[in-house]
């Protein structure tokens, strides 16, 4: 990393939005908090996906540098080729504009594993906020766990990136890599999985670092949450070349409330957010069911825009 950041003194951080605004001024106060190594310059690219809110006179406030991608455009490779291009640095830190660094200190813990030459991309511990709700509290706890991990190519590891626990809500990764291999703007989600396997496969390494943590959990109404369920569903079933049906929907809610309630009995969490947990499910359940029986209508996008948006 040394030697990359004397040939260019600048660290970009690209910041993904969309009518996010409150989320993306956190954001952005704490990364103008952040300590810099010495002599550097922190640049700021915001990938506004068409939002209909403030989100762009925030980005304006804090001197970001603002990319706008259309809603017909997008897919998350998409707004993130187009942000990184626009960046001017060798190293790139990449955020979701709902993930706020805790500290000053993340920026710096972010980068400490570049020192080493093999490492490809680094991503940082993700932690709940004090309203998540227990499954994102259970995942969170599961997934980014306390102690940091460096990981190389195992020969178990699945082409399409599947499994791979990388996350480009809070991530950095050399431009060099990326200029060599961008991230795949064809595929719904997982674009950061696929990207890793790449950089595994050519000898590189990536580093979970735990010292650099932000606060991103969601906190979703029960139809805002049966979006993202049948949008994860949806996408498995595109990785295995399988066909979205009602079998494989029974099948996902059958395992997703087995894992509520089975977090709701054992997590360690406080009594009011098993009891909410509990509370949720069944209402969950049926937003899932009634989304699912909307799919195919023509106006079940707009539907799901509005709720999502």
């Amino acid at each position: 990393m040394t030697d990359e950041l004397q040939a260019n003194p600048c660290v970009s951080v690209v910041v993904r939005v969309r009518n996010a605004a409150g989320d993306l001024q956190r954001c952005l106060q704490r990364l103008r908090e952040q300590t810099l190594p010495a002599g550097r310059e922190l640049e700021i690219v915001v990938v506004d996906n068409e939002s209909t809110d403030d989100s762009a006179d925030v980005a304006r406030r804090y001197d970001a540098r603002i990319v706008s991608l259309s809603r017909a455009e997008f897919s998350w490779g998409r707004a993130l080729n187009r942000g990184i291009a626009a960046a001017t640095g060798e190293m790139i830190l990449l955020l979701s504009a709902d993930a706020c660094p805790v500290d000053a200190g993340w920026l710096l813990a972010m980068l400490e594993p570049f020192e080493d030459d093999k490492v490809a991309a680094v991503y940082g511990r993700q932690v709940p906020r004090s309203d998540a709700p227990i499954d994102e509290v259970v995942r969170l706890q599961r997934t980014f766990p306390e102690q940091s991990v460096r990981q190389t190519l195992e020969e178990n590891c699945d082409p399409s990136g599947r499994g791979m626990i990388v996350s480009n809500a809070c991530a950095a990764i050399r431009r060099r890599l990326w200029e060599q291999s961008p991230y795949d703007e064809e595929i719904q989600g997982g674009e950061e999985g696929v990207w890793t396997y790449q950089a595994l496969q050519a000898g590189y390494c990536f580093q979970y670092q735990a010292e650099a943590q932000v606060y991103h959990s969601h906190n979703d109404s029960a139809f805002r949450q049966a979006c993202r369920l049948i949008e994860l569903m949806q996408k498995n079933c595109e990785i295995d070349g399988r066909r979205f049906s009602l079998w494989v929907l029974f099948r996902g809610l059958a395992a997703y409330s087995k894992r509520r309630l089975k977090n709701c009995l054992f997590a360690r969490v406080a009594c009011l957010t098993r009891l909410k947990g509990v509370l949720r499910l069944p209402l969950e359940v049926a937003a899932v069911s009634i989304s699912f029986g909307f799919l195919k209508s023509p106006w079940f996008g707009a539907f799901r825009d509005r709720v999502w948006g």
